[in-house]
């Protein structure tokens, strides 16, 4: 694919966690609204130049695999889901945000207040306001805080057998295990790490960011026609 006349970054020089990183760029995603540049993304030049078939793009994250995940423009791969879309309203036009209506554990719901669930692909975890997360981890059996990693860990029995649902547009959908679970805190150890942090001091107390935890498990799909909405339908990676 090829557009015309698009703004771009050039980095002239970039930190230690990045220069670790295999990539040679970051290719943003979300809306022209919070562009610094305030130009048009790389996206949204694609459908004014009528490159795709669709206003939208949809993204597969293969779980335990270094190949297989794809991004696919202006279309909808069915071969790698198993189930119908489930939309959900985004709450504006800026990153891809839904309005999260609760998390739960095995059925359990805890309440989440007006939080906004940023759904970000760059993300690999979790992140959710501490006060939820306290209430999430007070529902996981033998579950507790683990400062040595940081204010924001958890650890929990490696034998916990239980299953965590975020709620979107009233349906629950489920986050697996094995993405849930980070491992033992140490070789040996019956304690594993949790994957859904405290986002803690510094950002707003009703955001939450949803991470590859999740979207291993959901196939999604960011649509930028009907008001803006992302779909989730279940992953092929489920029935693996």
């Amino acid at each position: 694919m090829s557009i015309q006349q698009q703004a771009f970054g050039a980095v002239s020089s970039e930190s230690v966690q990045f220069a670790a990183y295999p990539n040679s760029g970051i290719l943003g995603m979300a809306f022209s609204t919070i562009s610094v540049s305030g130009k048009p993304t790389f996206f949204e030049n694609l459908i004014k130049e009528e490159k795709v078939v669709e206003p939208l793009f949809s993204v597969h994250l293969e779980r335990g695999k270094e190949v297989g995940s794809e991004v696919c423009f202006g279309c909808y791969d069915q071969s790698k889901t198993t189930g119908k879309v489930y939309w959900v309203p985004l709450v504006s036009k800026t990153y891809w945000p839904l309005a999260l209506d609760s998390m739960s554990v095995n059925g359990t719901s805890a309440l989440a207040d007006d939080i906004i669930a940023v759904i970000d692909t760059g993300t690999t975890l979790i992140y959710i306001p501490e006060i939820l997360a306290t209430k999430i981890y007070e529902l996981i059996p033998g579950s507790k805080p683990a400062p040595e990693y940081g204010p924001a860990f958890y650890t929990f029995p490696c034998d916990g057998v239980f299953t965590i649902s975020l709620s979107f547009g009233g349906r629950n959908f489920a986050i697996h295990s094995v993405d849930f679970n980070l491992g033992p805190i140490a070789t040996n150890s019956l304690d594993c790490v949790g994957g859904i942090l405290s986002l803690g001091q510094g950002f707003p107390p009703n955001l939450a960011i949803v991470g590859d935890e999740f979207l291993k498990s959901w196939y999604s799909t960011f649509d930028h026609s009907n008001g803006g909405r992302v779909g989730f339908s279940p992953s092929i990676n489920n029935k693996r």
